[in-house]
């Protein structure tokens, strides 16, 4: 029973250290492509799962800014709503995106970056975006996202 008690202590004392610990790379924002890789790999994972990411606020300011949180907030409730979802943009999504996130001609300059990024799919479901970040203490977060024209 004592090796029980000593391993649960353990145990425990372990799991008060992990946050302590550094982010492991799937979950990193310290660069924009890790950012971006990310925060794609959760939101099309919590959309596959019938989950509002927008609902989940706390996960959300990791990624994303306050004003663009504030501004997507601002144009739902606007006189013509919110025509489809603001990240993906469009209307449906696919279930490859959140593993075929591919990053491109990243462009850093002070604390502000973008990005090309590709979320790919089957034929028809492939969307380019050109993503905008800003740095926030460290963090790389979303700040503005914008279709880019011949989309599949």
């Amino acid at each position: 029973m004592k090796r029980f008690l000593a391993l649960v202590a353990v145990l425990a004392a372990t799991a008060l250290c992990l946050p302590a610990q550094a982010e492991s790379p799937k979950d990193s924002t310290a660069t924009p492509e890790e950012s971006i890789r990310s925060f794609y790999r959760w939101y099309v994972t919590a959309l596959l799962a019938n989950r509002d990411p927008m609902e989940q606020r706390a996960e959300m300011k990791r990624f994303a800014t306050d004003r663009l949180l504030k501004e997507i907030d601002k144009m739902k409730k606007g006189p013509d709503g919110l025509n489809g979802d603001y990240f993906v943009d469009g209307q449906d999504f696919d279930e490859q995106w959140a593993k075929k996130i591919l990053v491109s001609n990243v462009k850093i300059e002070g604390a502000r970056a973008t990005a090309h990024v590709l979320l790919d799919g089957p034929e028809g479901m492939r969307k380019k975006l050109v993503v905008q970040l800003v740095n926030d203490a460290g963090r790389w977060k979303i700040d503005k996202v914008q279709g880019r024209d011949g989309g599949d």
